[in-house]
């Protein structure tokens, strides 16, 4: 498939904000007036497996609240596991790939792996035409940043292997208010700009 722009992805732990960034990205890719397209490897492991989270635990997994996807965490992540063992890291970005759409930016929220040879990083980068970017999230305490920890031993271990593959590290505060939000993204959305400019 040959692609008309750049693709993005986005990588990090659970909570550093993946989804605030895209977000902050797609409003920015509409003020360009960047047609761009969203997407989401997890969404599809919640979809394969949402008549079984139903059935076992009583929830969603593709409609639930953070609460809920504690609750279930170590089963999807599980499940991913096995899928991705089964194909050497390939089946979920297989999948995936069925749904981008040559004509814009995909941005894919949530690159996690860098394990296999030809697994999400270098999906990303060597397959899709893409670049990718890092997100931690920390909190000043005591005058010392303290990022949010992985979630789980899958995170901790692959966390600083995507890292290692980024094209942009953006390390942000927490911040509750949107415009300073803005502002912290304001680096990478310059990249970005330059990127498609």
């Amino acid at each position: 498939m040959k692609f008309k722009y750049k693709n993005i992805g986005l990588s990090g732990v659970a909570g550093c904000g993946k989804n605030t960034v895209c977000d902050i990205i797609t409003k920015f890719l509409n003020r360009l007036d960047l047609p761009y397209n969203e997407l989401s490897i997890a969404r599809n492991l919640k979809k394969e497996v949402s008549e079984t989270c139903k059935k076992l635990y009583d929830i969603d997994s593709i409609n639930c609240s953070r609460e809920e996807k504690e609750i279930i965490r170590p089963f999807l992540v599980s499940h991913g596991q096995i899928r991705r063992n089964l194909s050497s890291g390939r089946h979920w970005i297989d999948r995936l790939g069925k749904e981008l759409d040559p004509e814009k930016i995909n941005i894919i929220t949530d690159i996690r792996f860098n394990e296999y040879d030809k697994d999400e990083c270098y999906w990303i980068k060597n397959e899709i035409n893409g670049v990718l970017v890092h997100i931690s999230r920390f909190d000043n305490i005591n005058g010392k940043r303290v990022f949010v920890p992985p979630a789980n031993e899958a995170e901790r271990e692959n966390d600083p292997k995507v890292k290692a593959e980024s094209d942009f590290i953006l390390n942000w505060p927490t911040e509750h208010d949107s415009n300073l939000k803005i502002f912290n993204c304001k680096k990478l959305l310059n990249w970005i700009k330059n990127i498609y400019a």
